[in-house]
């Protein structure tokens, strides 16, 4: 992409290095000021986040009504006792936390695209300039007007990535969240080109904003449990009419489902805007801990920090996920799994720090870590790659496991979730391994990118 992969930074020149030890205190880097060489961290982190979306989009892909049926229904499918539980357990796990997860490292390729756009510019200024140094008419070394020319330069991006993002929820999933995204991008890179305080300061509104809504929503729904709606208990959701007298996750063929996607666009676009304020802190917040080297060996006391109050938020995590009432869902979802997050991406950055300043690799005490470096760097093949694949598995238009076999949809999700895992990881390596030049960064990055080079 554009994101979710974030940009090479190899192929920049240094940067500061932020002061040691002090990582998360005023004397940590601004935001974008990491130092350019290969963090390890950074793919491996990408790729959890990644692969980890398809542990909550796939109980979608095997509902028998789709993503519809399992707003209003999700234990379709389900047996009272042990297999409700198993699903309020595994849907615990992935719910919320690497949708959060994804939104930062979405941040961090914002902050290290404006890093790379700053040191382009000052090496393009200081190249004109007979004394090496750029300066304004005023005489500070400030370039000024620099956020809409760096707004320029970011918008193609961007807009493609918007693109991306509209075709996968055309053809592939109506839960696409590159669209979204795109947009969000952009307006977070208007604000990291501002200030560091400025940054804060949104980050704070933002978050603020976001969770009085989440809390007036679940004190809503607790108050009018009928506003969650309810399914009609005698009707299987297999033949549930959602369009023209149908059920298109099972009768439609693929581009009738692209159809009834366009049809629905309102509800299904929903989402990306409901978490618009989210989406905002929360890129913030992933430039903010990348600034204070959460992947580097100056991190150490900003990650300690962030996992605590993940570790801290797990407890109520877990019980939200398990009472499993809307109001409980929706505040697990938006709130305390973002905490979760936020002490999970340290976690990564503590298992995959360098040891020491010159270190060029991680530290491999993550089990599966190179392969969750490679899906990283083929994120974007990867994030539709394993829609696709589970489309072809359970819906109408491919093998629709989920229509032949309603009634086991706990093994499906398990069994397709691991399918699914070992068909994507097993193309991303092998096309690692074999493909050269170019296109070897993945078939979707690099037309992403050809595309991106003509609209510069």
């Amino acid at each position: 992409m554009p994101a979710p992969r974030t940009p090479h930074p190899s192929t920049d020149p240094p940067a500061a290095t932020p002061d040691s030890g002090r990582a998360g205190t005023t004397g940590a880097a601004p935001i974008g000021a990491i130092p350019a060489s290969r963090i390890g961290g950074l793919d491996i982190a990408r790729g959890i986040a990644v692969l980890g979306t398809l542990g909550t989009n796939i109980w979608l892909f095997t509902h028998p009504a789709g993503m519809l049926g399992s707003l209003t229904d999700p234990f379709v499918g389900l047996s009272p006792g042990f297999e409700t539980l198993a699903y309020q357990l595994l849907t615990t796990l992935t719910n919320g936390k690497f949708l959060a997860l994804l939104m930062m490292m979405f941040g961090i390729g914002v902050s290290l695209q404006y890093a790379a756009w700053q040191r382009r510019t000052r090496h393009t200024t200081a190249s004109s300039h007979p004394s090496g140094t750029a300066h304004s008419d005023n005489g500070s070394p400030e370039n000024t007007g620099k956020q809409p020319r760096w707004l320029r330069t970011y918008a193609p991006r961007a807009a493609l990535l918007f693109v991306d993002g509209l075709v996968n929820f055309v053809l592939i999933a109506e839960f696409d969240i590159l669209m979204g995204y795109a947009f969000t991008g952009f307006v977070v890179a208007a604000i990291i080109a501002s200030s560091p305080r400025t940054a804060r300061l949104w980050a704070w509104i933002t978050g603020a904003v976001h969770t009085c809504v989440i809390l007036a929503m679940s004190a809503s729904l607790l108050l009018f449990p009928d506003a969650a709606g309810s399914a009609d208990a005698d009707a299987s959701p297999a033949d549930w009419p959602l369009w023209n007298d149908i059920n298109p996750y099972r009768e439609a063929g693929f581009l009738e489902l692209a159809l009834f996607r366009l049809d629905n666009t309102l509800v299904f676009r929903a989402e990306p805007v409901f978490t618009f304020s989210l989406g905002i802190c929360l890129f913030l917040v992933g430039a903010r801990l990348h600034a204070a080297g959460v992947f580097t060996e100056h991190g150490s006391r900003t990650r300690r920090r962030c996992m605590v109050l993940g570790a801290c938020a797990v407890p109520a995590d877990l019980a939200l996920g398990i009472v499993g009432t809307p109001a409980a869902v929706l505040t697990q979802r938006y709130l305390t799994a973002t905490l979760v997050a936020v002490g999970l991406l340290a976690l990564i950055g503590h298992l995959t720090a360098p040891r020491t300043a010159d270190a060029d690799t991680v530290r491999g005490r993550l089990p599966g870590a190179r392969v969750f470096g490679a899906v990283g760097r083929m994120s974007l093949t990867c994030y539709v790659g394993q829609n696709l694949v589970a489309g072809a598995l359970f819906y109408g238009w491919g093998l629709d496991i989920a229509g032949r076999f309603p009634d086991h949809r706990l093994l499906l999700s398990v069994g397709g979730f691991l399918l699914v895992l070992a068909v994507v990881v097993t193309f991303i390596l092998t096309w690692q391994r074999w493909v050269t030049g170019p296109a070897r960064r993945g078939p979707l990055e690099w037309l992403s990118h050809a595309a991106l080079e003509r609209l510069r």
